[in-house]
């Protein structure tokens, strides 16, 4: 743990180096190691600012908050980068459990099947939109044989109905009707 700590026009107080401190021992149980903080605390007129610059590994953040009050400023700062380094870090771990058979609209759902994570629902990733065409089974299995496209939505002929038909892991083809 590297904190360095700079005052402009302010002195940095030891309950401030202390609350850096602590705040820098939270984000690195968040970051799995040690990070570098550069703190940078500043006074103008009746305003206080925090900036704050850490960098672990290869990754940089960097926050800025103005408040009247220089403790408050600097929490808020630090909120901000471990909300950046959270955000960070849960991309990384999603492209990595990404499934590479599949494209990344139909791997990302499947992905996300198992119990979300507390306080967030379910990420939605949106495909490319196409026009629903009027079509028997067979003229889709062979559309979607042609196209190599993993999933495809059509109008049944036969019966009008909305159908899906996708690609199964097995490599066969699944139908799925709506009852209405």
């Amino acid at each position: 743990m590297a904190v360095e700590c700079t005052g402009r026009n302010v002195s940095v107080t030891p309950s401030l180096r202390s609350l850096a401190e602590e705040r820098v021992q939270r984000l690195e149980r968040h970051l799995g190691g040690p990070a570098e903080v550069r703190v940078v605390l500043s006074h103008e007129k009746h305003r206080f600012g925090a900036e704050v610059i850490a960098a672990h590994g290869r990754r940089r953040w960097k926050a800025q908050e103005e408040t009247a009050d220089p403790r408050a400023a600097l929490a808020l700062a630090f909120e901000k980068i471990d909300a950046q380094a959270m955000r960070d870090t849960e991309k990384r771990r999603d492209r990595k459990h990404r499934d590479g058979r599949f494209p990344a609209a139909v791997a990302a759902p499947r992905a996300k099947a198992a119990p979300a994570r507390p306080g967030r629902g379910a990420r939605v990733v949106r495909g490319r939109t196409s026009a629903v065409k009027p079509m028997g089974v067979d003229e889709a299995a062979l559309a979607m044989e042609s196209s190599g496209q993993e999933v495809l939505v059509f109008r049944d002929a036969s019966n009008e109905r909305v159908s899906v038909l996708y690609r199964r892991r097995d490599g066969d083809l699944g139908l799925i009707v709506p009852e209405c």
